[in-house]
């Protein structure tokens, strides 16, 4: 009975939440006709009767009355204070009265936080289905990702968080909380000039949690007060970093975070140190030094200049320590841990002269490694013999191979650029684009089809030309699965950037190169653009918006989120017989 009751209040929240997007959505069609005007009244008025109907419906099968309302104050209180706003906001509209910019839109941002905090904590109290969604890392993920973008979604559609008073419009908002999360950086409107100080506040803080991963960072808060953490939780980190086995979980975040936070330290204080002559006032400074920091090593490509850092073209000091944050962000956690311990057993052995075994590179970093250096090599070289006669004619010859370099770093899809991306020729977006798509480390804050995907293709390959009974990769053998899983993220990866450029095609007004670069900039979580994205149509704009997340969770997460049970059938059936090749 009360697993029942659970059911109905979840799912009349559920109903109310979806109405409330469906409200929000349409107050941002403008002019409103009067069909439309009476439609959106008329879901507000659903939405409130769904949600008092809960709380009715829960405070009548409570069995202690008293219990109840001691048990849900701060829930009790939202909600007066969402009724009474509410009211407030129907009066003005019924009479016809002028209210503030932004007024009505922060009435719905509030019920819609209201009822998005009541859905997951109905959902808690769903034993089987928490317990479902944690045994399966895919869904955890994919929703956790989900999560924080509603969440960060609503908060830029707070007044508080523009200059203009009136937050962003729920499309807007959506695509920029998705760039942020999925540490992307294309952006619709200037992130310098159209947010607060606590609006850029909010991207950098969407853009840590979607570099590091709020699973990650729940984990670490767990373990950080030193609650139990089960063998599920084993299981999802295993998941989120690629790595098959995480033996000591509290080491494990501990050094993640650790990392990461002391690698954007380091790189802020540099950063903090080479944006004094641009930076108006201590503050200013700090925070640009913090927000590009944690936006550079998260590969994410916001700034806070109209331009990207086009100005910094010639300052050295800011193009290195960019793109030594790029580099190390992704590399992978788990590679820069190896790296540490690398470095760190030698340094014992030659200067120490201690007696400890000696750590080697693993297979996995000397691929991440090596695919890297080749690819970077290979982008400056390209990017340089396409442009110094074009676009970079006019800089000097120092600045050409700054530009190259910075260039060729931020490829592995963190979206900053030193150069206008719209004079470039047509053979430097196809360099661009392949770079793009390759991306980065699994594991990492990077996106793309993974350089690690790259090897084990590349080994298969050259393994299949020298008939070999094994794909040998560093003289140790690739799983047939390994194998599969890889060219499976090629495939869905290119399926995705042509379903994207297809669909951009219908609705926009541009060229091929900017559609096909514009997708995968998105796919890949890069955020470089030809300057299509401002211009986006509100259909195109969700086309973008779905690629950031898809690559950002990666396909083969959200293939495996939407799988269903294994086949256990030991059914074998006969060969097909098809001719390939």
């Amino acid at each position: 009975m009360r697993q029942r009751l659970a059911m109905q209040s979840a799912n009349l929240i559920i109903g109310a939440l979806v109405l409330g997007v469906i409200s929000l959505f349409l107050e941002q069609i403008q002019p409103q006709p009067d069909w439309l005007w009476l439609t959106i009244q008329v879901v507000d008025f659903l939405v409130l009767g769904l949600t008092m109907l809960e709380v009715a419906i829960a405070f009548a099968s409570a069995p202690i009355k008293r219990n109840y309302l001691r048990f849900n104050r701060s829930s009790l209180a939202f909600l007066l204070l969402f009724v009474a706003l509410f009211a407030y906001n129907k009066a003005l509209v019924f009479q016809a009265i002028p209210h503030p910019a932004g007024g009505y839109q922060s009435v719905l941002i509030i019920r819609n936080a209201f009822l998005l905090l009541k859905v997951f904590t109905r959902l808690r109290r769903l034993s089987e289905f928490v317990t479902a969604i944690v045994t399966h890392p895919a869904q955890t993920v994919a929703l956790s990702f989900l999560l924080v973008i509603v969440v960060g979604t609503l908060l830029l559609m707070m007044p508080f968080t523009t200059l203009n008073g009136e937050g962003l419009p729920m499309v807007d908002a959506l695509f920029t909380a998705t760039s942020a999360v999925c540490v992307t950086g294309l952006i619709v409107v200037d992130t310098a000039t159209v947010y607060t100080v606590p609006g850029q506040i909010v991207i950098m803080l969407l853009i840590q949690i979607g570099g590091l991963g709020i699973m990650v960072l729940s984990l670490f808060a767990l373990v950080m007060v030193r609650q139990s953490v089960t063998v599920e939780s084993h299981l999802l980190l295993s998941y989120m970093l690629n790595q098959s086995r995480i033996t000591d979980l509290a080491a494990s975040l501990k050094r993640i975070v650790l990392i990461t936070f002391a690698v954007e330290a380091v790189g802020a204080l540099l950063l903090f140190m080479f944006f004094e002559p641009v930076a108006n006032g201590l503050s200013h400074r700090v925070l640009l030094a913090v927000f590009h920091a944690v936006s550079a090593f998260c590969n994410a490509g916001f700034a806070l200049f109209s331009t990207s850092l086009e100005q910094f073209h010639a300052n050295a000091g800011i193009n290195v320590v960019i793109a030594a944050l790029i580099i190390a962000g992704g590399l992978s956690f788990g590679v820069l841990t190896n790296l540490f311990q690398v470095l760190r057993t030698n340094a014992a052995v030659r200067w120490q002269r201690r007696q400890v075994r000696v750590i080697g590179l693993s297979v996995n970093s000397r691929a991440v490694l090596i695919v890297s250096g080749v690819l970077l090599a290979g982008a400056f070289f390209g990017f340089y013999a396409l442009e110094h006669g074009r676009s970079m004619a006019n800089y000097s010859l120092g600045s050409q191979y700054l530009i190259a370099f910075f260039q060729a770093v931020t490829l592995r899809t963190a979206g900053f650029n030193t150069i206008p991306m719209g004079e470039l020729a047509t053979a430097t977006y196809l360099l661009m684009i392949v770079m793009m798509f390759i991306g980065g480390a699994s594991g990492s804050t990077a996106g793309g089809l993974k350089v690690n995907n790259v090897a084990v293709i590349a080994a298969f390959l050259e393994s299949t030309r020298r008939k070999r009974n094994q794909t040998l990769l560093f003289n140790h053998s690739v799983s047939d699965h390994q194998i599969t899983t890889a060219f499976s993220v090629l495939l869905f990866g290119l399926l995705s950037v042509l379903g994207g450029t297809f669909l951009l095609s219908i609705t926009e007004t541009a060229t091929l190169t900017d559609y096909l670069f514009e997708t995968v900039s998105a796919f890949a979580t890069v955020g470089l653009s030809t300057g299509l994205t401002p211009q986006l149509s509100v259909v195109g704009r969700l086309v973008v918006t779905v690629l950031m997340f898809i690559g950002r969770v990666g396909p083969l997460t959200l293939l495996a989120a939407s799988s269903g049970p294994r086949d256990s059938r030991r059914i074998r059936y006969p060969s097909a017989g098809i001719a390939v090749g």
